[in-house]
């Protein structure tokens, strides 16, 4: 694996010397001009490239286009868009002019969408043909298409008119530059006001704590309307000189990273979920040997992780076995994910730390971190040499952190957001006298620095009993068993622990097969053995934690919870009031099962 030195990360040097986040772009060096920037599937499906002196020369001219259009600096404009060459270049040029973008899920229905824009009071939409215009059919402010037609991106920065013609001086750090709004699991999201300063101060410590070179690959999925993959899969390679693949689709996410062979990818931890039971579906249809063998390879994969970790590597008998082992076993994992990924950086959600060991084991470097929108957003990150699976890693170079006697984690740094979008009570809630965040989260930190995120303050559940019931911790222990897609724990002011369950019924098909050795009853979700049977594997997977947070009772939820019926995030997080109201009978049938009435 390639060294993680700080010395020969050009980026560092980058953003240290840019003034605003265009820059980052625009004053690359020479040698990084002609070299490709971003790749991309044409409408023929062919990937094509863009030189970065392309994209600069259709940034300029957009913002050139803008500047005529009225567009001042400070204006808020809108993108609406899956991540596409066109999305950058809007991005870039709104930031040159001096103007605000402000991204809206394309996830969102139309109501939520106009929201977002209605609230920041943009003066003009980029949005995606389609599906995502028809939601801006009608609406009061201009609307162009962000490719697909002659008015669109393309043709506007195609038209040599607008070379030369941008007359507006660089924005300064201390200038607004997006509004990002919060998925918020209730009520309406806020805007969180981000600064040049605040991105710029956000990439150059994701680029101390995790070094990016000119030659790495990013492959780009994650809405780029999440600052996760904004800031991280998006301004960060552009200031590294990396190339930015985009994934034609999330559906095809699996042939195009064996098309685009990534180094660095960004992802929620619901990709690695999905990589995590795929393998263990294989493994339950194998020969018990078979098994056995890749238990063995993923024990002695930990081993030579952790050997590695000590700047050492497995020897003797061992060190062969694993070499062998790890080329029947793991070498096909990484192939899949295209035979040259150097990186998987978490983020989002909290990663279960069997599903991390579980990669590290394979050889597939995964660095859990952790952070927020208001925090531009990453604060922690796990180091390639220094992983520590159970926490969120250490916190970045700049980033201040500490824990409030109630537990609740507070940050301070350059990358703090300016505040809510005309809310200043919201504002002042999250930004105390002293420029601590108060970032809602129950957090713990060890001596060495290493932060593990406990819950999120507010959702917190207190037993009848008065104990304190963390959902999140249960429900990641529920969810990494390959026969549960989904979980949501019912604890509030309840004398126990219950649990809505989503099941993937061809898992649990096969689980149930090879333990009883008999087919699965057809009317599985009222059977009272296969009830009994699946209570017991709910409670074997929270065996390690306290008796008093471990499932007692739970229900079959038939419809998985999603963006499109309303009952989670866009960033993929429950909205548990919403699923509570939807599912009222199956969670008093939690609780009638043990006799409270």
């Amino acid at each position: 694996m390639r060294s993680a030195s700080q010395a020969d990360c050009p980026g560092l040097k980058r953003v240290a010397e840019a003034t605003c986040v265009p820059d980052l772009l625009l004053q690359a060096p020479t040698e990084w001009m002609d070299k490709p920037m971003l790749r991309f599937r044409d409408a023929g499906g062919v990937w094509r490239q863009w030189s970065r002196v392309h994209v600069a020369q259709a940034v300029l001219r957009l913002s050139a286009w803008l500047e005529h259009r009225g567009i001042q600096p400070g204006d808020r404009v809108g993108i609406l868009g899956h991540n596409c060459p066109e999305w950058l270049i809007v991005d870039f040029a709104v930031l040159r002019l001096g103007a605000v973008t402000v991204p809206a899920y394309f996830t969102d229905p139309a109501e939520a969408v106009r929201y977002v824009f209605d609230d920041a009071d943009v003066s003009l939409v980029f949005a995606e043909q389609g599906a995502q215009e028809e939601k801006m059919r009608g609406y009061a402010r201009p609307c162009i298409p962000l490719r697909g037609s002659e008015k669109s991106v393309a043709g506007i920065v195609a038209d040599e008119r607008w070379e030369g013609r941008l007359s507006a001086h660089c924005p300064t750090r201390e200038d607004l530059a997006t509004l990002i709004y919060t998925s918020g699991t209730t009520g309406h999201p806020k805007g969180v006001m981000l600064s040049h300063g605040n991105l710029l101060a956000d990439i150059a410590a994701g680029l101390g704590g995790v070094p990016v070179y000119p030659d790495d690959v990013f492959l780009s999925f994650l809405p780029l309307s999440h600052a996760f993959e904004r800031t991280v899969g998006h301004f960060l390679p552009v200031a590294s000189g990396a190339e930015i693949a985009y994934a034609e689709h999330v559906t095809t996410l699996a042939r195009d990273m064996l098309e685009v062979r990534p180094t660095i990818m960004i992802s929620v931890p619901r990709l690695y979920e999905k990589l995590h039971a795929g393998v263990q579906a294989r493994l339950a249809e194998s020969p018990v040997v078979k098994r056995r063998l890749f238990a063995l390879a993923q024990k002695l994969g930990m081993e030579q992780f952790v050997c590695r970790q000590r700047g050492g590597k497995l020897k003797g008998w061992k060190g062969l076995l694993w070499r062998l082992l790890d080329r029947l076993a793991h070498a096909p994992i990484r192939q899949r994910l295209g035979g040259r990924l150097r990186l998987f950086i978490s983020g989002g959600a909290a990663l279960h730390p069997e599903i991390a060991r579980f990669l590290l084991a394979a050889g597939v470097t995964v660095l859990p971190g952790y952070g927020l929108t208001e925090a531009a957003p990453v604060l922690t990150v796990n180091r390639a040499s220094r992983i520590r699976p159970e926490t969120v890693g250490q916190a970045l170079p700049g980033v201040q952190l500490r824990c409030a006697d109630d537990g609740e984690l507070l940050a301070r740094g350059a990358m703090i957001m300016q505040g809510y979008w005309r809310n200043e009570q919201a504002t002042q809630e999250a930004l105390d006298a002293d420029g601590w965040l108060h970032t809602g989260d129950i957090a713990e930190i060890d001596a060495e620095g290493f932060v593990r995120i406990v819950d999120r303050k507010k959702e917190i559940m207190v037993l009848s009993n008065g104990e304190n019931v963390p959902p999140a911790v249960i429900e990641q222990h529920l969810t990494r068993d390959p026969v549960v897609v989904q979980a949501m724990v019912v604890a509030e002011q309840r004398p126990y622990v219950g649990a809505l369950i989503v099941p993937d019924p061809d898992a649990l098909r096969q689980a149930w097969q090879q333990e009883m050795r008999r087919p699965l009853p057809q009317a599985w979700q009222e059977d009272g053995e296969v009830l009994r049977w699946f209570r017991q594997r709910l409670q074997w997977d929270t065996r390690d934690l306290p008796s008093f947070m471990q499932v007692h009772a739970f229900a079959f939820v038939g419809e998985e919870w999603s963006q499109a019926n309303g009952l989670l995030t866009p960033t993929l997080k429950l909205k548990r009031h919403r699923i509570a109201e939807r599912h009222a009978e199956e969670i008093a049938s939690l609780f009638k099962q043990e006799g409270e009435s």
